[in-house]
C-alpha cells in the first residue's frame, strides 16, 4: 500500500464529522421527527429522514468552526395532502412555535428551513410523498411562488451505494474487503468506502478553494458527488481510486448544442448543471476549480512525499497534515520493528532497510 493512501486516509478521517457533531445530527434528527409527529398541524406522522451528505457518508466539517461542526440536511415529509405553500408553511409554523427552535430559525428559504447554530446549520426541507419520484419537496420562486419539485433523495442513496460497492481501504496486505451498505437509517460511518472518502477530499478541496469567494459560485455537492460515482471504477486504494477519479470527473460531464449537462442518474430530468446557462459565472468556477483538482490530485502516484506534503499542506492545512505524517511515521516504525522482531525469529541476521520521514 503506498504511504499516500495512509496519509489521506487519515487526512480523511479527521475532515469527517467528529462523533459529538455526529450524536448531536442524530439527537436533533430524532427530536425533530418527534416534534413535528405530535404537532397540532398534521394529521399523522411526519417522517423526518436525512438526505444528501449525512446520508451518504460524505458529510465533512466546514471550513471554519471547531471540530464539533456540521451542515446537514433533513426531509420532513408530512401526511397531508396540501398545497406547496400550505406544506412549507406548516412545518415553519411549527418551527416557530417551538421553544427549542424558534430563536435558532433563520428567514424562510427557497427551498428549506434553516435551524442556525453557532457554526452548524440543520436544513429542514418539507416535502409530500409521490408516485413517480421518492418525494415532492417545496420550492419558493423569486415571486413567492410555491411550487412542488420532484426528488429522489433515497433512491440517488441507492445508486451512490452500487457505485461504492463496499469497498474499503485495506491497512494491510490483505485485498479490500467489502461492507454491506444497505442501511436504511442514518449511518455511523465508522468504516467509510472508498468512495465515499473521495468525495469528502473533493469536497474539502473545494469548500477550501472558494472559502473567500462568494458561495453562489461553489460547485454544489450533487455536482461532485454524480462525476465521482460515475467516475469511480470499484479501485481497492485510495491513492489510485483518487487519482483515476480526479482525471476521469471531466469525461462525465454531457454537451450537446445546448451546453454542457450533468444529469441526477436516478432522475434524468434533473439536471445538476441547468443553472450554469443562467449565471455562467458558476460554470466557468466548476472548470476553475476540475481544472485545480486535476493538477493537486491526477499525479499522487509519481510524486514523492515532500511534494504530497507540500499540497496537502495547502488543501488541507499544516496542523491535519502534519498529524497525518505523524501517523504514517509511527506505523513505519511499528512495521519495522516488527520486521526486526520477525528476522530474529527465523534466525536471519539480514539488516531491515531503516524507514526515513520521506519513506526513502
Amino acid at each position: 500500500m503506498y504511504d499516500t493512501t495512509i496519509l489521506l486516509l487519515r487526512i480523511a478521517h479527521s475532515i469527517s464529522l467528529s462523533a459529538t457533531a455526529d450524536a448531536t445530527v442524530r439527537r436533533e434528527y430524532n427530536s425533530l421527527g418527534e416534534m413535528l409527529s405530535h404537532s397540532d398541524n398534521f394529521d399523522g406522522e411526519v417522517k423526518v429522514r436525512p438526505q444528501g451528505s449525512f446520508n451518504l457518508g460524505t458529510a465533512i466539517k466546514p471550513i471554519n468552526g471547531s471540530d464539533d461542526d456540521f451542515d446537514v440536511d433533513l426531509v420532513a415529509i408530512v401526511p397531508d395532502k396540501k398545497t406547496a405553500k400550505e406544506t412549507k408553511q406548516s412545518v415553519g409554523t411549527v418551527l416557530e412555535r417551538s421553544t427549542r427552535y424558534s430563536e435558532k430559525l433563520e428567514p424562510e428559504k427557497k427551498r428549506a428551513w434553516t435551524i442556525a447554530y453557532s457554526n452548524s446549520h440543520v436544513d429542514v426541507v418539507p416535502a409530500i410523498e409521490y408516485k413517480d419520484s421518492d418525494i415532492l419537496v417545496t420550492n419558493k420562486d423569486k415571486r413567492n411562488y410555491y411550487t412542488y419539485l420532484a426528488s429522489s433523495p433515497f433512491n440517488f442513496k441507492k445508486w451512490f451505494d452500487d457505485k461504492s460497492a463496499g469497498i474499503l481501504q485495506q491497512t494491510n496486505n490483505l485485498e479490500s474487503a467489502v461492507l454491506d451498505a444497505n442501511v436504511e437509517q442514518p449511518e455511523k460511518f465508522s468504516e467509510r468506502t472508498i468512495l465515499q472518502q473521495i468525495v469528502q477530499l473533493l469536497k474539502f478541496h473545494r469548500n477550501k478553494m472558494f472559502v473567500d469567494r462568494d458561495s453562489e459560485l461553489k460547485p454544489i455537492s450533487m455536482i461532485l458527488t454524480v462525476l465521482a460515482g460515475e467516475a469511480y471504477q470499484q479501485e481497492s486504494d485510495l491513492t489510485v481510486g483518487l487519482q483515476n477519479v480526479a482525471n476521469n470527473l471531466r469525461k462525465q460531464i454531457q454537451t450537446d448544442s445546448i451546453g454542457n449537462h450533468i444529469f441526477n442518474p436516478v432522475d434524468h430530468s434533473e439536471d445538476f448543471a441547468d443553472k450554469w446557462r443562467e449565471h455562467p459565472k458558476r460554470e466557468r468556477a466548476f472548470y476553475e476549480w476540475l481544472l485545480k483538482v486535476e493538477e493537486d490530485f491526477g499525479n499522487l502516484s509519481g510524486i514523492t512525499l515532500e511534494e504530497f506534503n507540500k499540497k496537502m499542506e495547502i488543501i488541507f492545512g499544516e496542523s491535519r497534515t502534519n498529524a497525518a505524517f505523524e501517523y504514517l511515521g509511527e506505523q513505519r516504525a511499528r512495521q519495522q520493528k516488527s520486521d526486526s522482531v520477525l528476522n530474529s525469529i527465523n534466525g536471519t541476521s539480514k539488516e531491515v532497510s531503516k524507514h526515513t520521514f520521506w519513506g526513502d
